[in-house]
């Protein structure tokens, strides 16, 4: 009689575990985290930072380093090449496409002939075919030979976390290039990834200014500079910035309100 009751009780027990079972259960099951979306796009390695002194369109230097977590689309070209010109309007068109999606545009100017070297020409350039994103003039070839590059026009696209996932070689290519974009864009960005702080001392005008010979107002006007052109600092003696211009060495008067001086201020 014993026994039977016994296996009743663990009967009925077993009964009611298994309509638990059954019921609505009020904790979550767990979900695994989902894998960091990856393109096929094939890794080329680490893309070597940008070593220009001197910009257009733009307030401040650009270092790739200070734009992880945005995809790079970079050229290297110059405008008298007439492929490389056939370019500018998809470049254009991606930079105002996806530039707020995370697209940093950038032309890389390293000069064929003597005329591409003049920064002025470069400027009254780009606002004649009205192009706005991110022009580095490159006279000394730094970037260019960071790149051990051969060809005008060559475009590359960066990831996220700096490294080299395209190249193409001339102008075409435009549907590629733009699918690229957009897989690059929709890659996930690890969180232990962060854009460094601009560490370059620069100057970036308000207003057209002067740049002279020597430090001296009494020496040769080489040139001048103007709004939303940046130059990289290489020394500041006393009352002056020296900076790179037009392949000579040049002198700015640092105490004007117009000229804004930033001593390696974070990129925002």
């Amino acid at each position: 009689m014993r026994r039977v009751l016994f296996v009743s009780l663990i009967l009925a027990a077993l009964a009611g575990l298994a309509g638990y079972f059954r019921q609505p259960q009020l904790f979550p099951t767990r979900i695994d985290p989902q894998p960091l979306y990856r393109s096929a796009l094939s890794d080329q390695g680490v893309a070597p930072e940008l070593l220009n002194t001197a910009w257009l369109n733009t307030d401040k230097p650009v270092r790739l380093a200070a734009l992880r977590g945005q995809v790079v689309l970079l050229e290297f070209w110059t405008f008298g090449c007439i492929n490389c010109q056939n370019t500018l309007p998809s470049m254009q068109d991606w930079y105002t496409q996806y530039h707020e999606k995370g697209l940093a545009v950038i032309g890389n100017h390293y000069p064929e002939y003597s005329y591409e070297r003049d920064i002025q020409n470069v400027a009254a350039f780009l606002e004649e075919r009205e192009i706005t994103y991110p022009i580095a003039q490159d006279n000394a070839g730094s970037t260019w030979m960071a790149y051990k590059q051969r060809y005008w026009p060559t475009i590359y696209l960066i990831d996220k976390v700096g490294h080299i996932r395209y190249r193409t070689i001339g102008e075409g290519n435009y549907e590629e290039i733009e699918a690229a974009i957009n897989d690059l864009l929709a890659e996930d960005y690890p969180a232990n990834v962060q854009p460094a702080a601009l560490s370059d001392s620069y100057i970036s005008p308000s207003q057209t200014v002067n740049v002279y010979l020597s430090a001296s107002q009494d020496s040769e006007v080489l040139g001048s500079i103007g709004e939303h052109m940046t130059f990289i600092v290489l020394d500041k003696p006393d009352g002056w910035y020296k900076i790179s211009y037009n392949d000579r060495e040049g002198y700015v008067v640092a105490n004007q309100e117009h000229l804004v001086f930033l001593a390696g201020m974070p990129a925002n």
